[in-house]
């Protein structure tokens, strides 16, 4: 035994001496996987170069989960174990799902520049592990195949490697037909991704325009395309080689460098950041039906009640009044809630503009953070229906500072037109009716002509072909309405101008800001929301008798009339009352909406024709114009047809 030990050592030294790797190369059939060799050298070497693979591959999917979420490492946080099992309840939670992968947080609708690196990403989740289980057999794979599970969160992507593994592993392909058991692999995740896609496409992208549905597509396609090409290379190299350790890692660290190098450069953690800012404002202020919460209220407050026990419509009227008084003050779990969403978001909103200061992205961040502030919940609106429904369009004083740093930080934005307009909001409430002034000019003015020199690009641009990759405006996701803004700055501005009051000066407006007064507030401090609007809009104009506003305080309780009928006869007597004065446009615009949703079309056309002939360069006379859908005059010809 020692003396036939002691030859094959010799010989083995004879065949290093003679530059022939080692006595496995003299049959190549006997090549078949890194472990083929026997020496010491090449199996440390394997081990060493499997674990930097392994170390790789765990930065790979921590990537993918981080494009995800924000986080960097799954395992730590807080539900991690909840969050996996979820995945597994295959369709059902959507935030892993391949469709919402390129919506969610970032979309490649929005961000073109997702589609190469999305590919490239899960070209390389797909392609290594099944080059590991072909070129260091099938348990070497399962570490790669727990990264894909467990750090980039995909467990059913992880279920579908491990049959693709366990196919490209077995003999007789991975022995002579090794690019064929790599291909014969991917067929199963091929089959996973066409099923995955299919099953949440059409839920998440119905209706959308052809080229973006091509944008969708791609990833996946260059995904399959490109885990084929690093399967040819990786082999190919291994074969040159004659399967030594170390073919995969260099292809490896580039497979892992060149979606965080894409992502860095050419997107940015900005705008990860920023969406997941977006969509953490989309949560906290969503609509939500509170029917059946308020209901379990209503069924555990009966059953604490005492025998004999009152009827649960009593129990549920006197549950609907406990929220409604929660909803419209600061007291109870309900406005608790929005409070500290709004704390939140505001945090977060500083988070982002302490660290991008410098993205496109800062000014939204601000306009969020603001508006989330100015954030009330309508509690007539859960009053007529049972919906919690959020509105930002009276400003808290809270927002003043956000919105004053909007409108410095990006004059030129179009977030800078609704910054103006609330803090001249917020200056005339205070009492600053100069200085609001002065800003629903600069508003009105430079917006204006904003509007229009967009309004020419657009229609000159309209037959052209939108590019592909052309990557969407930061604020295009904001939904700032301009049109709706100039409407609200210019009905603002026509009310301060036109009511400079003789006897009473601005304290109806603005509220006289001193105690001994009969009233405290003024119109501008009033919510058209609150449940107590109308009320309070009559105890004004009791308390500034022939006061210049009364025409607009006529105005603001016929348009805060829900029955049509009703509304119609406080618009119709308003503009009887007051035909000259500066209210009339807007209640002759409003009582052409009510005539229309009434069906008198006879008279809607004789409403906005008086508009247009009496106050031709009134924002009333454009409003009609502009966002009537309908000739007044071809519906009154069709009817009488």
């Amino acid at each position: 035994m020692t003396a036939a030990t002691t030859q094959s050592d010799a010989s083995n030294g004879a065949l290093q001496n003679t530059g022939a790797p080692d006595d496995v190369e003299a049959d190549p059939q006997a090549l078949m996987d890194v472990w083929s060799r026997s020496g010491s050298k090449y199996r440390i070497r394997a081990v060493v170069l499997l674990a930097i693979n392994v170390l790789l591959f765990a930065g790979l999917g921590s990537f993918a989960y981080w494009l995800r979420s924000g986080e960097r490492f799954a395992p730590a946080l807080d539900g991690y174990w909840d969050e996996v099992a979820q995945t597994l309840h295959f369709g059902q939670h959507t935030s892993v799902s391949l469709a919402s992968f390129m919506i969610e947080p970032i979309s490649v609708q929005n961000v073109p520049m997702q589609i190469p690196i999305l590919g490239l990403l899960m070209a390389a989740l797909i392609s290594i592990p099944i080059l590991v289980s072909i070129l260091y057999r099938f348990w070497s794979s399962i570490p790669f195949i727990a990264v894909v599970g467990f750090l980039a969160v995909m467990p059913w992507l992880a279920i579908t490697l491990l049959g693709s593994c366990i196919i490209a592993s077995v003999r007789p392909f991975r022995a002579r037909l090794r690019f064929m058991a790599a291909l014969l692999g991917l067929v199963p995740t091929v089959v996973y991704l066409v099923l995955a896609w299919r099953g949440s496409s059409e839920i998440l992208l119905g209706g959308i325009d052809p080229i973006d549905t091509i944008k969708f597509v791609a990833p996946w396609v260059m995904a399959i395309v490109a885990a084929a090409l690093v399967f040819a290379i990786v082999l190919t190299l291994a074969n040159v080689v004659n399967y030594r350790p170390g073919a995969i890692t260099p292809l490896l660290a580039i497979m892992f460098g060149l979606p965080v190098a894409l992502f860095e450069f050419h997107v940015g953690r900005d705008e990860l950041y920023y969406r997941l800012l977006e969509r953490l404002n989309a949560a906290h202020f969503a609509d939500i039906d509170a029917s059946l919460a308020l209901e379990e209220a209503v069924n555990a407050a009966w059953g604490r009640h005492p025998s004999p026990r009152p009827k649960r419509s009593v129990l549920r009227k006197s549950q609907e009044i406990k929220w409604q008084f929660e909803l419209a003050t600061d007291l109870g779990p309900h406005r608790s809630e929005v409070t500290r969403h709004q704390e939140e978001l505001a945090a977060r909103c500083d988070w982002f503009h302490k660290h991008f200061p410098d993205s496109p992205y800062a000014p939204n961040a601000l306009y969020i953070k603001a508006r989330a502030l100015d954030m009330r919940v309508d509690p007539v609106e859960f009053r007529n229906t049972r919906w919690i429904r959020f509105y930002a369009d009276f400003p808290a004083a809270a927002s003043s500072l956000a919105w004053r740093k909007l409108a410095e930080h990006d004059p030129d934005s179009i977030l800078a037109a609704t910054a103006l307009l609330r803090l001249s909001q917020l200056d005339a409430r205070n009492g600053d009716v100069e200085r609001a002034i002065s800003r629903l000019e600069e508003l009105t003015t430079r917006f204006d002509r904003h509007r229009r020199t967009e309004s020419e690009i657009t229609t000159q641009s309209a037959g052209a072909l939108r590019s592909v990759l052309a990557p969407e405006s930061p604020i295009a996701s904001l939904n700032v309405a301009l049109d709706g803004v100039l409407l609200e700055g210019n009905r603002l501005l026509d009310l301060l101008k036109n009511n400079r009051d003789p006897l009473y000066g601005n304290v109806p407006i603005s509220g006289p800001k001193r105690e001994s007064v009969p009233i405290w507030f003024g119109l501008l401090d009033l919510d058209p929301r609150d449940a107590r609007y109308v009320d309070n809009v009559r105890r004004l104009a009791a308390a500034y008798p022939h006061a210049q506003i009364q025409d607009n305080l006529e105005l603001e309780s016929a348009k805060a009339n829900t029955d049509r009928t009703t509304r119609i006869r406080l618009l119709e007597a308003c503009i009887r009352k007051f035909p000259g004065n500066d209210a009339i446009p807007e209640a002759l615009f409003h009582l052409a909406v009510a005539y229309k949703d009434d069906g008198r079309l006879r008279d809607c056309e004789s409403a906005f024709s008086r508009l247009a002939n009496a106050h031709p360069a009134s924002i009333w006379t454009r409003q009609a114009d502009r966002h009537v859908p309908f000739s007044a005059s071809a519906l009154v010809t069709k009817l009488d047809r």
